[in-house]
C-alpha cells in the first residue's frame, strides 16, 4: 500500500459527501496503487491530484449546516457569470488589472525561481544533512575573517580526536595543469584543466556524485587512477565516445617540472550538477601527491585543502564544535615553532584559532567564507535584494487592483444596491468580489507562467543561470504552492475592495448619491504614494549602482592598466624563457615586455615579514615575483630608490616595497631605502630594500591597497612562486596597432611563437583592463537584473496611475465641462486635472529620497573606493520619475480637457 499526496487526500475528505466518501476513496486508493506499479509514484501522485480536483463537483460536494450546500454550485455559477460580464463591460479596468497583476506575478515567479536555485545548492547529496565543511580563521592577516581552506593535517587530527565524525575527507586543488589524451606520443590535443582536484578514498562515501561507468569503492586505491566527467570524456575522446569503452584509456598530465605523468581512467562521472559548490572535471587520488604530502603534510599553514566531515547520526553538532576547539592548540604548535620560530601563542597573538562547522546547505549561500578553490560562492545580499524587490513588485500589483477596484465604486454602486434590495447579505456580496479578485489572480498567474517560460532564456543569460520551469510542473507540491498563492493573493488583493464596495447603503446606491468619500480617496492616494515611493527609490538606487560601477571602472589604480597584453602558461616553457622574452621585446608592436609570477588584479600570495633587527613586529605582506622590466610595463612611479638592475648580480636578493608596506614595517618613505626586510620564518634571511614604489591596486578596487613586497624572479631564498604560474606582460605600441585586424594578427603570431617552442602548451592570453572589469562581474549582473525589475515596478505604478486618472476623468467630466463653459482654457483644465496626481508623486519623491539614501550608503560600504552621494543623482532620478508620471496622466488630462462641454452637460 502506497501513500498518495496527503494534502489532496485531506482535501477530498473535506469536500466529499459522507455518504459517498468511503466507496469513492476506496476506488481512488485502489486505482492509485495500480498506477504506482505501472507508472511509478510521481506520475501516480499527479494523476491522484487530477482525480481529486475533477471530483470537486456539485453532486459530490457535501452539504453544510442548514441543508445548504457548501459553495452552492448554482450560486457559484452565477458568481462566475457576473464576474465575466463585469470584466467584459469594464474592458479598460480588466486590461489594466490583468496587465499589472501579470507583470507583478511573473516578476515574483522569476525571482522565486532565482532564489530557489540559489537556496538549493548541494541538495542532491544523500547524506547532505550530516555533511559539514570545517572552516578556520584567515591566519594570514584578518583573524576575524573565516576561510574555507585548511591545512592537510586537520583531517588527521579530526579522525583521531573527534570520534563523532563517521568520515573525514579532504580535497586539494592541483591548480592549472595541462592534460592530453596522448596518442602514440602525440600531445597536440592538449587542454588547460583548471578544475582538477586530488581526493581521498572516502570522497564518495561522503558525497553523492554519480558515475556513468566505473566503481567508486576502488576509485582512488591506485595513485595512477583518474576519474573524469562525461563532458570531459567527450572533449578528449570525441562526441561519440562511450563511458564503458573509455575505461582503461590514459590521460597524461603535465607536472610542475614539465614532465608528463600518465593516469589510467577508471571511472566516468556524470557531469557535476550546476547547483554544486564543488565543480570538477577531473579527480585523481591524493596518493598521487604522496611525495608532496610526506614533505608538507604536517604543515598547518599549507592552507590549500578543503576539509569535510560526515557526522554520525544523532550527533550534537554544537557540542562537537565546542570539543574540536582544542585541536589547533594541540596540533599546530610544531608548525609555528618549526617554520616561524614562534610559539602557538605568539603566532596567534591572542586571536582564537577557531574551527567552524558549516552545514553543507549553507556552504554556497552563507556568504562567508567568501571564496574557495573548488567552485562558486553565492551572495546572500543578492537573495535579500531580489527577494525584497519581488515581494514589493507583487505588493504594487495588489495595490493596483485595490485602487482600481475602489476607484470604480460609483460604477458598481447600483449593482450592490439592487442585490441588497433583493435580499443578498453583505457576506454574499463580499464573496462575489473576493471571487472576482481570485479569478483575476488565477488568469494573471496563468499568463505569468507563460511569460516566465518565454522570457526565462533571457533571464538565464542575464543572471548566468540554467533555471528551468518545466520540471516544476512534474512536482505535485508546485501545484499546491501555486494554488495557495492564487487564493492568498486573491484574498489579500480583493479584501479591501470587497469590504468597501459591500458597505454601500442600498437607498443611496439606487439614487446615485454614492460618493467616493474622503476616507476611500485618502486610502487610494496613500497607496499611490506608496507605489511611487518604492518605484522612485528603486530608480535612485539603480542610478547609484550604475554610477558606482562606472566610478570603480575609472578609478585611478596607480598605473595605466589599458593596452597591457598578458601571455599565460609561461611556466610550462620552463624557468629559462629569456629567449622568448627577447623575441617578444624585438617585436615593434610592444614597447616593453616583463615577466611576473602573478598579475593584477589577482595577486593573492603572501608571507610573514619583519624589519631586520631584534624584537620587531611581524607583518603580513603580499608577494609578487617579477623581473627588472615588469614595473616599466605598469609604468609604476618610484617614490625613492630604484628598480631592479639586470647588471647587478646581487639585485636578485634585494626587494622593492610599496608605500603601504613601508608604513606597516614602521618606516618612512624617505629612509626605507637601504634598510633590510627579513622573512619571519626559517633562517629569517634579510633582504635589502632598494626602492619604494607608489601604491597601486594589485587586487580588485573593491579592496583597499594592501602592503606589497616585490621580489626578483631569480631569488632562490624566498620560496614563494605564486603557485608557480608565470606570465609575460607586454605594453602594446598604439602607433603600431591601429585596428582590430592588427591586434588579431599579433595574437596569431604569438600563438605560432608558443607552438614553435612547445606545441603542448595551450595558448591563453588576457588584457589587464578586462581582468579588472571582470572583478565586478557579479555587481554588473546584479545591476542588470535590478534595472529590469525597476522598470517592472515603474510600469506597474504607471498602470495604476493611468487607471486612476481614467476613472477620475470619468467622474470629473461635468466639472471640467462647466469650467470650460466659464472660460477655462485647455491648458488650465489639464493642469487642474493633473495637479492632484502630481502632488502625490511629489510626496512620494520626498519619502523615497531618504529611503534610497540609506540603502545605497549601506551598499557602498562594501567598496574601498565609492562614488560620492551627489545630490544631482537624486534630482535626476526624481525628475525622471516626475516626467514618467506626467506622461502617464497627460493622455487622460488632455482628453478630458478637449472634450466638448455640450456633450458632457447635455443631460443637465
Amino acid at each position: 500500500m502506497h501513500n498518495p499526496p496527503k494534502l489532496f487526500l485531506k482535501f477530498f475528505r473535506w469536500y466529499c459527501h459522507p455518504r459517498l466518501a468511503k466507496p469513492i476513496e476506496g476506488d481512488l486508493m485502489e486505482l492509485y496503487d495500480e498506477r504506482v506499479k505501472e507508472l511509478g509514484k510521481k506520475k501516480a501522485d499527479w494523476k491522484f491530484i487530477k482525480d481529486t480536483l475533477l471530483l470537486f463537483r456539485r453532486d459530490i460536494i457535501k452539504p453544510a449546516g442548514g441543508g445548504q450546500r457548501l459553495n452552492n454550485y448554482g450560486m457559484f455559477k452565477s458568481m462566475i457569470k457576473m464576474a465575466w460580464r463585469n470584466a467584459i463591460r469594464q474592458k479598460q479596468f480588466t486590461v489594466l488589472n490583468l496587465l499589472g497583476l501579470t507583470i507583478g506575478i511573473s516578476t515574483c515567479f522569476m525571482i522565486g525561481l532565482y532564489i530557489h536555485d540559489e537556496m538549493t545548492f548541494d541538495a542532491f547529496h544523500e547524506k547532505g544533512d550530516r555533511i559539514y565543511r570545517v572552516n578556520q580563521p584567515f591566519i594570514w592577516g584578518d583573524w576575524d575573517r573565516m576561510m574555507a581552506s585548511t591545512g592537510p593535517n586537520l583531517a588527521t587530527a579530526l579522525r583521531e580526536d573527534a570520534p563523532a565524525f563517521e568520515e573525514v575527507t579532504r580535497i586539494l586543488s592541483l591548480g592549472s595543469l595541462t592534460a592530453t589524451a596522448a596518442n602514440n606520443g602525440n600531445r597536440s590535443n592538449a587542454f588547460k584543466e583548471d578544475r582538477i582536484y586530488a581526493a581521498e578514498e572516502n570522497f564518495f562515501d561522503v558525497f553523492s556524485f554519480k558515475l556513468k561507468a566505473g566503481d567508486t569503492k576502488s576509485a582512488f586505491d591506485d595513485p595512477q587512477n583518474i576519474m573524469i566527467t562525461e563532458k570531459t570524456m567527450r572533449r578528449y575522446f570525441g562526441e561519440d565516445a562511450r563511458p564503458e569503452e573509455t575505461i582503461g584509456k590514459n590521460i597524461e598530465i603535465k607536472q610542475y617540472d614539465n614532465s608528463w605523468k600518465a593516469f589510467s581512467i577508471n571511472g566516468i562521472l556524470e557531469n557535476v550538477p550546476t547547483r554544486s559548490h564543488i565543480q570538477y572535471d577531473m579527480l585523481v587520488s591524493l596518493k598521487s601527491e604522496s611525495e608532496m604530502m610526506q614533505a608538507h603534510g604536517w604543515k598547518w599553514i599549507w592552507t590549500a585543502f578543503s576539509t569535510y566531515g560526515l557526522v554520525k547520526e544523532g550527533t550534537n553538532v554544537a557540542a562537537l564544535e565546542r570539543d574540536i576547539q582544542a585541536i589547533p592548540p594541540k596540533w599546530a604548535p610544531p608548525t609555528t615553532e618549526r617554520i616561524f620560530n614562534q610559539t602557538f601563542e605568539e603566532f596567534t597573538d591572542g586571536n582564537p584559532w577557531k574551527l567552524d562547522l558549516q552545514p553543507l546547505s549553507e556552504v554556497y549561500i552563507a556568504g562567508s567564507p567568501r571564496g574557495h578553490s573548488f567552485g562558486p560562492t553565492g551572495n546572500p545580499l543578492f537573495i535579500k535584494i531580489f527577494g525584497a524587490i519581488g515581494l514589493l513588485v507583487l505588493v504594487l500589483s495588489a495595490i493596483n487592483f485595490m485602487n482600481l477596484s475602489t476607484a470604480r465604486a460609483t460604477n458598481r454602486s447600483k449593482e450592490v444596491g439592487v442585490r441588497k434590495v433583493l435580499g443578498s447579505e453583505r457576506s454574499t456580496i463580499v464573496k462575489q468580489f473576493i471571487l472576482e479578485s481570485v479569478l483575476f489572480v488565477l488568469t494573471s498567474t496563468a499568463l505569468a507562467l507563460m511569460v516566465v517560460q518565454l522570457t526565462l532564456g533571457t533571464f538565464n543569460h542575464l543572471a548566468e543561470k540554467q533555471i528551468e520551469i518545466l520540471p516544476f510542473f512534474q512536482n505535485p507540491t508546485f501545484y499546491l504552492i501555486v494554488f495557495a498563492f492564487i487564493l492568498t493573493l486573491g484574498f489579500i488583493a480583493g479584501s479591501y475592495p470587497a469590504l468597501y464596495l459591500s458597505s454601500f447603503k442600498p437607498i443611496e446606491s439606487l439614487k446615485g448619491k454614492i460618493k467616493t468619500g474622503f476616507k476611500g480617496r485618502s486610502i487610494r492616494n496613500g497607496l499611490v504614494v506608496f507605489q511611487f515611493t518604492i518605484s522612485i527609490a528603486l530608480i535612485i538606487t539603480t542610478f547609484f549602482v550604475q554610477k558606482q560601477l562606472t566610478y570603480a571602472s575609472n578609478v585611478d589604480i596607480g598605473f595605466a592598466k589599458e593596452n597591457i597584453l598578458q601571455l599565460h602558461n609561461v611556466e610550462e616553457l620552463g624557468f629559462e624563457t629569456e629567449a622568448l622574452k627577447n623575441r617578444l621585446a624585438a617585436n615593434p608592436k610592444f614597447t616593453v615586455v616583463g615577466k611576473s609570477f602573478g598579475v593584477p588584479p589577482f595577486v593573492y600570495s603572501s608571507d610573514r615579514y619583519k624589519a631586520a633587527g631584534p624584537e620587531t613586529p611581524v607583518v603580513q605582506l603580499n608577494n609578487l615575483r617579477i623581473d627588472e622590466d615588469y614595473l616599466e610595463v605598469l609604468g609604476l612611479e618610484f617614490l625613492s630608490g630604484r628598480n631592479f638592475d639586470s647588471n647587478r648580480e646581487n639585485d636578485k636578493y634585494r626587494v622593492i616595497l610599496n608605500r603601504e608596506a613601508v608604513k606597516n614595517l614602521g618606516w618612512n618613505v624617505e629612509n626605507a631605502v637601504g634598510k633590510s626586510v627579513a622573512l619571519a620564518s626559517g633562517g629569517e634571511e634579510e633582504h635589502e630594500v632598494i626602492g619604494v614604489a607608489e601604491d597601486f591596486n594589485f587586487n580588485s578596487v573593491k579592496q583597499e591597497i594592501a602592503p606589497l613586497i616585490l621580489i626578483h624572479h631569480y631569488n632562490d631564498i624566498v620560496w614563494d612562486y605564486g603557485a608557480g604560474l608565470s606570465f609575460y606582460s607586454m605594453r602594446l605600441n598604439q602607433e603600431a596597432i591601429t585596428s582590430t585586424d592588427d591586434l588579431n594578427q599579433l595574437l596569431i603570431s604569438l600563438e605560432e611563437e608558443m607552438k614553435q617552442i612547445d606545441p603542448t602548451v595551450p595558448f591563453e592570453y588576457s588584457f589587464m583592463d578586462q581582468e579588472f572589469e571582470a572583478t565586478f562581474r557579479s555587481e554588473r549582473k546584479m545591476a542588470t537584473i535590478l534595472n529590469v525589475f525597476t522598470i517592472m515596478a515603474m510600469i506597474i505604478a504607471c498602470l495604476g496611475l493611468f487607471g486612476l486618472a481614467a476613472f477620475s476623468a470619468e467622474q470629473r467630466t461635468k466639472e471640467l465641462g462647466i469650467r470650460k463653459v466659464l472660460g477655462a482654457s485647455v491648458s488650465e483644465l489639464a493642469v487642474t486635472f493633473s495637479k492632484e496626481f502630481t502632488r502625490l508623486v511629489l510626496i512620494a519623491i520626498l519619502l523615497a529620497c531618504p529611503i534610497a539614501w540609506y540603502f545605497v550608503s549601506q551598499w557602498l560600504q562594501d567598496f574601498a573606493y565609492s562614488t560620492p552621494m551627489e545630490v544631482w543623482v537624486f534630482i535626476a532620478a526624481t525628475i525622471a520619475a516626475m516626467l514618467i508620471a506626467i506622461v502617464t496622466i497627460s493622455f487622460q488630462s488632455l482628453r478630458s480637457a478637449n472634450r466638448n462641454p455640450v456633450e458632457t452637460l447635455k443631460d443637465e
